[in-house]
């Protein structure tokens, strides 16, 4: 089973609890890539005897990196990094036509340590940086515990540098809309927080590495201390309770996005009760309403969610150059 974690760091989660396990799995991450390719530098496939997780792009490109994986487990293949190139072009028949190495990593017992450390610090940085050694195959991954680089470092190592930089969002609401938004969601790079106390709808919501729910607090109390969030979206099962959030949310001047869901005169008649109420106009200019607007026709769930997150990553995520992983200067091929 093939499952495509959207997370550039979710292998770190993985790769710990297989060698906590004491099971073994093959970590193939993209290690570089030049011109027109699938996938960028990080991107990433963990291979065990029981699942596959992520993906490096699909195609005869990533089948054969699951092939090369599955043969170092099952003894075929040795037991210690490799970096293999390719031109997707001649070797893999891909139109793509660029060129990628991937790295192959062994994950056992001895890698807990290692992973162990990496996961400590991406809690704690939001941010890490490991160094794979290209000259000595067996030598254990290092984790950086510094920004300072150390000359001559990047030529004999491959260094990963990880920050999490996706979008925080806040979903006040677990209804239709809401779970067809977490659904879609949970293929993007992005992390969503459900709120909703409403236990029958919280069970309905996908599982999902990015999809939170916080069914613990009223969602009132919780939009009242909101904070490290990037966007919020009001979609409630109640007026009253979307009419108290939006209040609420719109004071949070670190929030880019403030999205209610509804039709213009809900909108219109939000607008102008806020305005009666403590929210200034300059606040009440923030609200996102209705949401989508620029979306495709129709009033399905589905539908919606879909026009919602575009609005959404194209406010939060404006630039094509932001990038998820970043890769310290490798030598040329």
């Amino acid at each position: 089973m093939i499952d495509a974690l959207p997370s550039p760091h979710a292998w770190i989660k993985a790769a710990l609890e297989a060698s906590t396990a004491k099971q073994r799995a093959v970590l193939a991450l993209v290690s570089k890539e030049k011109g027109s390719t699938p996938r960028d530098v990080g991107s990433w496939i963990l291979v065990s005897e029981e699942k596959i997780l992520g993906t490096v792009g699909g195609g005869e490109f990533e089948r054969t990196m699951i092939e090369a994986a599955q043969a170092m487990l099952s003894g075929d293949g040795n037991w210690r990094r490799s970096f293999l190139d390719t031109v997707l072009g001649p070797d893999m028949r891909q139109c793509c036509g660029g060129v990628m190495q991937l790295m192959l990593q062994p994950i056992d017992q001895g890698s807990c340590e290692w992973l162990t450390t990496a996961a400590q610090q991406m809690e704690q940085d939001q941010a890490v940086r490991v160094s794979f050694s290209r000259a000595e195959p067996g030598e254990v991954p290092l984790v950086l515990t510094s920004d300072v680089t150390t000359p001559g470092l990047e030529t004999e190592c491959f260094v990963l540098s990880i920050h999490d930089d996706y979008p925080k969002i806040a979903l006040f609401g677990a209804g239709h809309v809401g779970r067809a938004l977490c659904t879609i969601a949970s293929q993007l790079p992005i992390r969503v927080s459900v709120f909703d106390s409403r236990s029958e709808q919280c069970a309905l919501l996908p599982a999902a590495q990015n999809i939170v729910l916080d069914s613990s607090l009223d969602p009132l109390s919780r939009a009242r201390s909101l904070k490290n969030f990037d966007g919020a979206i009001v979609m409630t099962h109640s007026h009253e309770l979307d009419f108290s959030l939006c209040e609420t949310l719109l004071q949070n001047t670190a929030l880019k996005y403030i999205g209610l869901i509804g039709s213009e005169s809900k909108s219109h008649r939000f607008r102008k009760r806020l305005l009666q109420s403590s929210v200034h106009k300059a606040q009440v200019d923030r609200l996102v309403s209705p949401i989508g607007r620029d979306g495709p026709a129709g009033k399905e769930p589905g539908l919606i969610a879909l026009a919602v997150l575009n609005e959404l990553m194209t406010t939060l995520r404006p630039s094509q150059d932001i990038q998820t992983v970043h890769l310290m200067k490798q030598p040329a091929a």
